[in-house]
């Protein structure tokens, strides 16, 4: 090794990468206070990231402390001397960047995010808090935290159909002292317990650089980087050596059984097995037999359960790795009617055949082809491929481990994954949970100083190479060779919204039927024939058009791109895959009404817009409507919307326009128009809404009440729009926004609050809403209003625009950073008649609003007078709780949006 002492730090290894896109580049090196770092250069786009694993997780938690290291991860956020209160956020933001953080049983990670010239910045505040969050813990940010997390437990997992039990997986499969018993969330119990000296010294034994590996990715140079890493965290202490916990892996010698009840329409299975530790032997294995069983309509569960037997309106089976020993899931939720005894025993035989004979061949070729496509596709992102370079840093300690990732499933065998499947998935030693619907019932620190932003680099978006196909069909191409990578977008010019209202959700089991059988291929062949490429079809209808994408590997194209023309020319829909799809997509729409936050939206569109108003309907329609839709209805649809005449294609990735040309006037240039009738363009009348009115959906003894406000809008053409995006940027559309400050950081109601503008070309609205708890609802609704009147008032401030300027900014960036991110962005400029050069525009515009420009246009930016207001939750406590406020009286809804029994 090469010991570099002026920079402190001591080389370990450079990885050169090769052509295959399975390796990626990098520099690793550790410094002398043990901290790993490693670098990757990726110059695609003016962006950067760092990426940091803290060797602690649930797992590491003492005693009557669960939930700790979760809790930790917020606590993270709330400031040091340097960076008090929320500046971390707002620092971060201000420069156009944004963070997040995860936790699992095994790691804690953080990750920010922004433009290059703000990566001195990140590396900064995370050098800051790592020396000095400890020292400047107190009571009150402790307080605030704990509420927040409390909250998250609620609304993901107890507000949350099967959440409660999610929640007792752990508890049942791992023994009391195992380090895995309780889930990573904790219990309210432990986490109301946990006091400042807890936290002070949780982070005085995890929080030291010996316990983390550092990766930085993006464009920048290593030359100015390398000194400013060893500036602010070389020289932090090292720390005393982490010990982590450790366990035998856990085993079960019998069957364990536990039925719950929980506020949902759907019976649900839950099977649930030990398997083999994160990267060890049969982990891999593992994977492709859960892929087997359940990825894809030719899978082994779902066409014996939803396809032939028709017990089950899903299945799913996975693989949930973990370092200390995982757990195989295999779930089925029951039609109506069926019952689980049935479902268990189906499943059982499944498993029992496939433990007997393995997979054949055929379907686990399929199976790493996809594998492949996903891995790959990751590394279009600079975030995905340095949390993988870490991932890869904590369980294998080589970060460039992709290949041998990969390598873990190639190898595999149809005889090796036999016989891991039958040493994991033993009937006689398992977990089988149940949950049935409940009858309801009522000195010279080199930190000190904090790093300026610099200026932010120039940045022009790629327009594409555009050229028409002999049938006249225009193809816009963006050509990227980082990766060999496709995707193909095809636009058709029709959407939801020209349903008939008797039939919602038309245009969306049209686009389901696409790929159920296609061309010379049946629906499972087609599937299989998908699979084996690795590539992906998705179809899907929005407001007001039609979707239909691909994606592949570059050398599997042309078959890929095969299989996409039948779907689109040549779909079959054929009577019984028809019933199949119609049924599951009707049994959807009907276990949605038993999510909360659903509800909310469905009644608030149709409140709002009124019944007469395409946007008053779901996409996918209504049980009642969809179920009334019939194959002759979306054969029909499908000869008048799928029509070349108005048809875009949209492509990026490692093809040449020449190739893309020759390919597409192969499979799409003799694609000619039907005698169908075009579709005719919907109309909108205006919303019914037109004075403030209050809604309230019933929810017994729910633990939280959904708000939702739903209010007038401007639609895309707006000129105002740019300037309203960097308005909601500050309202509620980013983390330190007013109203998710406000409700989140401030007061500790919940675990997010959010708003959003909705410009579609010819409707547009506004909402804001939260997930907050049932009893401080009352209090929440004050808050928002108080926000409402605040902003409309023009208290704007400079430093606020500023942070707006710099967030906006970087999300058109980092559209561009992914071929995904090109084509969505390129589809919204087609379907509102825009150029590809209004990107680089808006860039221009929104760096010349200032906060009188945001000021002028804040009072009709939220109308509020003109709003509506849902709240689904228990009724008692809204209307009791409202009763202090200034608002109309409530009038009681259905989840349907129907007026409720004696309202």
């Amino acid at each position: 090794m090469l010991n570099a002492t002026r920079l402190g730090i001591v080389v370990s290894v450079l990885s050169v990468g090769s052509a295959s896109g399975q390796d990626v580049d990098y520099e690793r090196y550790r410094l002398d206070n043990g901290l790993t770092v490693i670098l990757h250069e990726d110059h695609s786009v003016p962006a950067a990231c760092i990426n940091l694993w803290y060797y602690v997780g649930a797992k590491d938690e003492q005693d009557r402390r669960s939930g700790f290291a979760h809790l930790f991860e917020h606590l993270m956020f709330m400031g040091t001397e340097r960076v008090p209160g929320l500046d971390f956020d707002n620092t971060m933001e201000a420069g156009g960047g944004y963070n997040n953080a995860s936790t699992s049983d095994d790691r804690t990670n953080y990750f920010s995010m922004g433009p290059a010239e703000l990566l001195p910045t990140l590396l900064w505040l995370d050098a800051d808090r790592l020396e000095d969050l400890g020292r400047m813990m107190t009571q009150e940010k402790l307080d605030k935290q704990r509420d927040i997390v409390r909250n998250e437990r609620r609304q993901s997992y107890e507000n949350r159909p099967y959440g409660k039990a999610d929640l007792r997986v752990h508890e049942m499969m791992f023994p009391k002292d195992h380090p895995y018993h309780i889930p990573v969330i904790g219990t309210h119990e432990d986490l109301e317990a946990a006091t400042v000296e807890d936290v002070k010294n949780f982070f005085a034994t995890y929080y030291v650089p010996s316990n983390a590996s550092l990766v930085v990715a993006g464009d920048f140079d290593p030359i100015e980087i390398k000194p400013l890493i060893d500036k602010l965290y070389g020289t932090l202490p090292r720390g005393s050596d982490v010990v982590h916990a450790r366990a035998k892996p856990a085993t079960l010698s019998e069957v364990k059984r536990l039925t719950m009840t929980d506020s949902v329409q759907f019976a649900r299975t839950t099977m649930v097995y030990h398997s083999p530790r994160h990267f060890a032997p049969g982990d891999a294995e593992m994977d492709l037999a859960a892929a087997v069983l359940s990825d894809g309509i030719s899978s082994r569960l779902y066409q014996r359960l939803v396809y032939q037997d028709q017990l089950a309106v899903d299945v799913s089976a996975y693989q949930g790795s973990m370092l200390l020993g995982s757990l195989f899931y295999i779930e089925a939720t029951a039609k109506p009617g069926v019952a689980l005894d049935t479902i268990e025993k189906a499943i059982d035989e499944v498993v029992a055949a496939f433990t007997s004979k393995g997979p054949t061949a055929d379907e686990l070729e399929r199976q790493k082809a996809k594998l492949e496509y996903r891995t790959v596709s990751r590394l279009q992102s600079i975030l995905g491929k340095a949390d993988r370079l870490n991932a890869y840093q904590f369980h294998l300690g080589e970060p460039n481990s992709f290949k041998r990732d990969l390598d873990r499933y190639r190898v595999a065998t149809p005889a090796d994954v036999r016989q891991w499947a039958g040493r994991v998935l033993t009937p006689e030693a398992r977990l089988i949970l149940r949950v049935i619907p409940q009858i309801e019932t009522p000195d010279v620190n080199p930190r000190d100083a904090r790093l300026a932003i610099g200026d932010a680099q120039p940045f022009s978006p790629l327009v594409p190479e555009t050229f028409k196909l002999g049938n006249g069909i225009t193809v816009h191409h963006w050509q990227r060779r980082e990766l060999p990578l496709v995707e193909l977008t095809v636009l058709l010019p029709a959407g939801t919204t020209n349903d008939p209202a008797p039939k919602a959700g038309l245009a969306a089991l049209t686009a389901d039927m696409l790929d159920e059988g296609a061309g010379e291929r049946s629906a499972i062949e087609f599937a299989d024939a998908l699979d084996q490429l690795g590539a992906s079809f998705n179809a899907s209808s929005r407001s007001d058009v039609t979707l239909v994408s691909l994606s592949s590997l570059k050398r599997n194209f042309p078959k890929a791109l095969n299989l996409f023309a039948d779907a689109i020319l040549r779909a079959r829909f054929e009577q019984k895959e028809w019933e199949r799809v119609q049924r599951l997509h009707v049994q959807r729409l009907v276990r949605a009404l038993d999510r909360p936050t659903y509800v909310a939206q469905t009644v608030a569109m149709r409140t709002y817009f009124g019944d007469a108003h395409p946007y008053s309907r779901p996409r996918g329609g209504t049980p009642r409507t969809a179920g009334s839709v019939t194959l002759r209805d979306a054969v029909q649809t499908h000869k008048n919307v799928y029509r070349p005449g108005r048809a875009v294609f949209l492509a990026a990735g490692d093809l040449t326009a020449d190739e893309l040309r020759a390919r597409l006037e192969r499979q799409f240039g003799s694609w000619s128009a039907s005698s169908a009738p075009a579709v005719i363009p919907p109309s909108y009348p205006d919303p019914v809404n037109d004075a403030l009115r209050v809604v309230v959906v019933d929810r017994p003894d729910a633990v939280q009440t959904v708000i939702r406000f739903t209010m007038p809008g401007a639609i895309y053409s707006d000129p105002n729009r740019p300037k309203l995006q960097l308005f909601n940027t500050i309202l509620g559309g980013s983390f330190t926004s007013r109203l998710n400050k406000n409700l989140r950081e401030v007061h500790g109601f919940t675990y997010g609050a959010r708003s959003n503008y909705t410009m579609d070309t010819s409707v547009g609205y506004f909402s804001a809403s939260s997930s907050v708890r049932a009893d401080v609802t009352g209090a929440a609704v004050g808050e928002f209003l108080e926000e409402f009147a605040a902003i409309r008032s023009g208290d704007i401030s400079s430093e606020e625009a500023r942070k707006a300027r710099s967030a906006r900014r970087m999300r058109i960036v980092q559209s561009f950073a992914g071929l995904r991110g090109i084509l969505g962005s390129a589809a919204t400029l087609v379907r509102n008649g825009r150029p590809f050069t209004d990107l680089g525009d808006e860039l221009h515009a929104v760096a010349g609003v200032g906060e009188d420009d945001l000021n002028r246009l804040a009072y009709n930016a939220v109308p509020q007078e003109k709003g509506l207001l849902v709240l689904v939750g228990d009724k008692s406590l809204i209307l009791e709780q409202l009763k202090g406020l200034d608002l109309p009286v409530p009038i009681e809804l259905t989840p349907d949006g129907d007026p409720a029994s004696g309202n």
